[in-house]
């Protein structure tokens, strides 16, 4: 078949293949919407990126070309196609049911949310232009018309009901919308930061004898947490209570968070499951398609024996395009009604519904020094990305095997957090502060390395992200001993995730975050190892330095006899040396271990105590990340980014350093003030 044969067979086929590809798209999704809270390949998550896009385009091409159809008159005239007629009335109705889209992908990304007048004004022109297609091919002379009426009517207001419900759900979980339907902040009987300290300091000390209900935590709203929102003192005093008590219930907490933000960010599942509106919804969506469907094969059925019966009257039989319409209204009846039906079931139910309170218990990894060995074992490959520009995304898609030993971290984070109240760390809202700007001085103090070690911490925090994760990976590989094996993996695995954040997502590391320190970091290292290989001549090769232990080795070395060594370099270098300098064996084997971990789970909580809520639940539509878990942890008794922005003791804190410091006062009309 030539090119002109291909362009006549499209042209005769090309409205049976849009609609099919967009029942296949709607059937994908329908089914891949429950794999994004799972951990799920990257291929696969583009896949569902493209399908979510591509589907409402199939849907609308499908309208335009029923739209000229019936502008053409060719098939609603004609005697011989009035089964194609009766077929292909149902088609817009139903594809405006997929323009709807699926429950459990309303949104790929959060940003469609704030899109949701764009989508009123598609489904406003979609719904005009199936009226019109409805009003022009609508069948006539057919015995059974006024049933196949009530049908098509039936499927059409349906359709309308779905497409313009798209817009509506996603307007209700728009930032907007979330920050307008949240609750007035009670205040209850505590209304004040320094109250709350007080009390908590109180109930830790041992100095009150409440017994927590853990069924108060049902009604914790974790969506506030999301837009910013910091809760009232005495919901966060009695979280708390709570999780500092209970360890597994707070990993459990962030779970279900988690989850249950996903649901209501990215699908149109809602919290309030009695909600009038989200009822009728639920048994229009069930009811209608199961309905029409049934009906309009009892239809079809009548119709061929009908035919069969007036055998003279040579009207014609189109069995594609029943066939076409039996698929369509089946696979409607199941995805929009058998199927849901079945999952709101006795046992099928509680399992969903246990499903539907998990996350994924995984930790992105990414090593500086496993990017060089990967680079040196895949030359060919960096230079194919190079030279086609997609090296930046290249790197960042290419990281390691994620970690799957959340649980084990989030009882670290959780550790923390206890011993800051239990252990009379936190006395008032001075130290309440202080300890949340913790960012690995207080390990370095309580173990008594603070004068060797703190300078590695006076300077931005993503260059001691970056001055950290080098001396980690050198420790690391220089002594890793059986007994201290696991403190030592748990803290490599924070230290890549640290790198994780800082050169694939720098936003959420930080505000103003330089994912450039990664990449100068890797140059240096480059250039330090390219001139070592000149100066030992060609017999040393590149296949000796691409296994990750021993590149990191000879960068130790060569940084320790090159005096010309990059800086990042030569400070990695000497703070491993300090860090081992702790390692003397005996007792105080693992004090180095301590030491690192420590400093890695403060960072990892000043980290996500200043990341906005905005972008944690950016984040759930990719398949979320880590630092949400301890921002959760964080938002649940700590002090939030809303308070950090408006503190209103700035002055007075200014006044007491001024004071302290014996700086003299500017008056108060001073403009330097």
């Amino acid at each position: 078949m030539g090119f002109s044969g291909a362009v006549l067979w499209w042209e005769e086929w090309q409205l049976h293949v849009l609609v099919l590809m967009s029942l296949f798209l709607q059937c994908f999704l329908f089914f891949a919407g429950v794999l994004r809270k799972r951990c799920i390949p990257s291929w696969l998550r583009f896949l569902i990126w493209l399908a979510y896009l591509g589907s409402d385009a199939v849907a609308i091409y499908a309208l335009a070309i029923l739209f000229n159809s019936t502008k053409k008159q060719e098939w609603a005239v004609s005697t011989h196609h009035r089964s194609s007629a009766s077929s292909r009335v149902l088609w817009a109705p139903i594809l405006l049911v997929h323009l709807g889209g699926q429950d459990g992908i309303t949104a790929y990304n959060i940003e469609d949310n704030e899109l949701w007048k764009r989508h009123v004004v598609t489904a406003v022109s979609q719904v005009t232009v199936a009226i019109y297609v409805l009003y022009k091919s609508w069948p006539s002379g057919y015995i059974i018309s006024a049933a196949e009426s009530v049908v098509a009517l039936f499927l059409f207001f349906y359709g309308i009901f779905k497409c313009i419900r798209k817009p509506w759900d996603l307007k209700k979980v728009s930032i907007n919308s979330l920050v307008d339907s949240s609750g007035s902040k009670e205040t209850g009987q505590i209304n004040s930061l320094h109250v709350y300290v007080r009390s908590a300091v109180y109930y830790f000390r041992g100095g009150s004898d409440e017994r927590i209900n853990s069924n108060y935590m049902k009604f914790w709203n974790p969506f506030d947490a999301f837009v910013d929102l910091a809760p009232s003192y005495s919901k966060r005093l009695w979280s708390l209570k709570l999780l500092v008590r209970n360890q597994d219930a707070a990993h459990r907490l962030a779970q279900s968070a988690l989850s249950v933000t996903f649901d209501r960010l990215y699908t149109k599942e809602s919290l309030k499951m009695m909600d009038r509106w989200y009822c009728f919804s639920k048994v229009i969506s069930m009811s209608v398609p199961m309905t029409c469907a049934i009906i309009q094969m009892l239809l079809f059925v009548l119709t061929v024996i009908f035919h069969q019966q007036e055998g003279s009257s040579g009207a014609s039989y189109n069995h594609t395009e029943v066939t076409i319409t039996f698929i369509l209204l089946c696979w409607a009846a199941a995805m929009e009604g058998i199927i849901p039906f079945a999952l709101r079931t006795a046992s099928i139910h509680e399992w969903f519904k246990k499903q539907r309170h998990r996350w994924p218990d995984q930790v992105a990894q990414y090593n500086l020094i496993g990017y060089l060995a990967r680079d040196k074992r895949h030359p060919w490959l960096k230079k194919l990305a190079t030279r086609l520009g997609c090296k930046d995304l290249l790197d960042q898609l290419w990281s390691m095997e994620p970690s799957k030993s959340s649980p084990d971290l989030t009882k670290l984070i959780h550790g923390y957090i206890a011993r800051g109240w239990t252990e009379h760390h936190i006395t008032d809202t001075p130290t309440y502060r202080a300890f949340n700007d913790n960012r690995g001085q207080w390990t370095l103090g309580r173990e008594g390395c603070a004068g060797s070690l703190e300078w590695s911490l006076r300077r931005p925090f993503d260059e001691s992200v970056v001055l950290w994760h080098l001396a980690t990976d050198l420790c690391f590989h220089h002594t890793v001993t059986p007994s201290s094996h696991e403190a030592a993996r748990r803290c490599r695995e924070m230290s890549n995730y640290m790198a994780y954040l800082l050169f694939v997502k720098p936003d959420m590391l930080m505000t103003g975050a330089r994912r450039s320190l990664f990449r100068a970091a890797c140059e240096d290292i480059q250039g330090l190892l390219n001139e070592d290989l000149e100066q030992d001549g060609p017999e040393t090769t590149l296949l000796d330095l691409d296994d990750e232990k021993e590149l990191t080795l000879n960068i130790a070395q060569r940084a320790m006899i090159t005096n010309n060594a990059p800086h990042i370099v030569h400070e990695a270098r000497w703070l491993s040396t300090c860090l081992m300098a702790l390692h003397n064996g005996g007792d105080d084997e693992g004090k180095m271990w301590r030491v690192i971990q420590g400093v890695w789970v403060e960072m990892l909580c000043f980290s996500a105590g200043r990341c906005r809520g905005y972008l944690h639940a950016k984040s759930l539509g990719s398949g979320g990340e880590y630092l949400s878990y301890v921002w959760l942890l964080l938002y649940m008794g700590m002090e939030t980014l809303t308070e950090k922005m408006q503190r209103t003791e700035l002055h007075e804190d200014r006044m007491a350093v001024g004071l302290s410091s014996g700086a003299p006062m500017a008056a108060a009309g001073d403009e330097n003030v």
